[in-house]
């Protein structure tokens, strides 16, 4: 009894990808270098969200994220990028919104002030429980309004300081409430983002060990330190490579 050759049938084909990525400096890349002088959101091909577009090649690429963004500025300027036909979107967010800035500036970057510094985790830590779930609940709502089709992926952030060794004039104790700022942040975030059928990219595992202080030295950490206002303290391009791309690209799918 003689068969056939059965052909394999042919490969559906990919849906084409057109991606947005919005949020703040951790999406734009400051810290990662190459950044675009060209105007104040000073974004990076280092990024994340540079990084998967190009290793992905979507139809489409729209980098709308912004160094200093809050979720105002997604809600009032950002989301324009986003549209029907929009299949991805990236963002991160919230940490302008609970001043991450005037932290670092109140316990790292400024000559240390014991009583400054706590006044600004004071402050960081009212915002994030008190006003920025309702802040990101609003903000996703508009994504998803302005693109009802997309799948997307909300990151956090990473520790910024291993707590355990000394290498900082700010005292460990402080170090670790700054972690644990992050910590309350991301909870916030993830919640928020599961609240809207969003996907959530945990990067703190990836970041473990390579945090500013870590014990395997400056070579080893994948935060920029003491630089300049805009670039200090953010991830360098190894850490966007390696912390915030493998996370993200899983979530994506």
């Amino acid at each position: 009894m003689s068969t056939a050759a059965i052909a394999p049938s042919a490969a559906a084909p990919r849906s084409a990808v057109h991606y947005v990525a919005l949020g703040d400096s951790f999406s734009s890349g400051s810290g990662a270098g190459d950044n675009d002088m060209s105007n104040y959101c000073r974004r990076s091909p280092n990024a994340y969200p540079a990084l998967w577009a190009r290793e992905h090649h979507p139809e489409s690429f729209r980098y709308a994220a912004c160094g200093g963004a809050v979720t105002a500025d997604v809600r009032a300027e950002q989301v324009a990028a986003l549209d029907r036909d929009t299949t991805l979107v990236t963002i991160t967010i919230g940490g302008n919104d609970a001043d991450f800035e005037g932290v670092i500036l109140g316990c790292i970057l400024a000559p240390v002030n014991a009583e400054k510094c706590d006044a600004a985790l004071d402050h960081s830590e009212s915002v994030i429980h008190h006003e920025l779930p309702a802040r990101l609940a609003e903000t996703y709502r508009d994504i998803r309004a302005h693109a009802p089709h997309a799948r997307v992926v909300v990151a956090d952030y990473p520790h910024l300081f291993d707590a355990n060794t000394t290498c900082l004039a700010a005292t460990k104790p402080r170090r670790e409430r700054m972690n644990k700022m992050a910590d309350d942040a991301d909870a916030v975030i993830e919640r928020e983002a599961h609240a809207s059928g969003f996907h959530f990219a945990d990067v703190r595992t990836a970041f473990h060990g390579h945090e500013v202080c870590n014990p395997g030295g400056l070579s080893n950490e994948w935060i920029l330190r003491i630089k300049n206002d805009w670039e200090s303290y953010h991830p360098t391009a190894t850490g966007q490579r390696h912390g915030y791309l493998p996370p993200v690209s899983e979530a994506i799918g």
